[in-house]
């Protein structure tokens, strides 16, 4: 499984992000490529603590064998439910949010890599570990979403 606080993970993540055009076209979902960015660098936002999540209280997802399949193991299934926070919100351009998630997401992958990041808000206590392997694997399931 790739993480986003491996160099070589985060460079590829990155050169498929510089890859992406303001004329990029979705493969399923409803977000256009824009507002697609905006989810992944309000995301990382949460990641680094920056943006408050609230749990969304399902124990089961905080514990083996349900958490580690999907951190690890299943593949982000397409379509599953978006907190409103993480939801876009703001009109910015193509460029401008694409240059602020790739920032986020170096400050993420050459940041603290031991101990304890912020609560998910379903996945309850992370490690940074556990965030950099969740972080990479929603970058990558978006980026396959617009075929990069």
């Amino acid at each position: 499984m790739g993480s986003i606080l491996n160099d070589s993970d985060r460079n590829s993540i990155i050169n498929r992000m510089r890859s992406l055009s303001a004329s990029s076209t979705r493969q399923w979902g409803s977000l256009d490529v824009t507002g697609m960015l905006q989810h992944l660098r309000r995301s990382a936002l949460m990641c680094l603590g920056e943006l408050p999540v609230p749990s969304v209280n399902k124990r089961a997802f905080h514990k083996f064998p349900l958490k580690h399949a999907l951190l690890y193991v299943l593949p982000f299934p397409k379509g599953a439910p978006t907190a409103p926070e993480l939801k876009p919100v703001d009109e910015v351009s193509f460029e401008e949010e694409r240059a602020a998630l790739l920032e986020l997401l170096e400050r993420i992958g050459t940041g603290v890599s031991d101990g304890m990041g912020p609560d998910h808000p379903l996945f309850g206590p992370l490690s940074w570990r556990e965030w950099g392997v969740v972080t990479y694997k929603h970058a990558n399931h978006h980026l396959k979403q617009f075929g990069v």
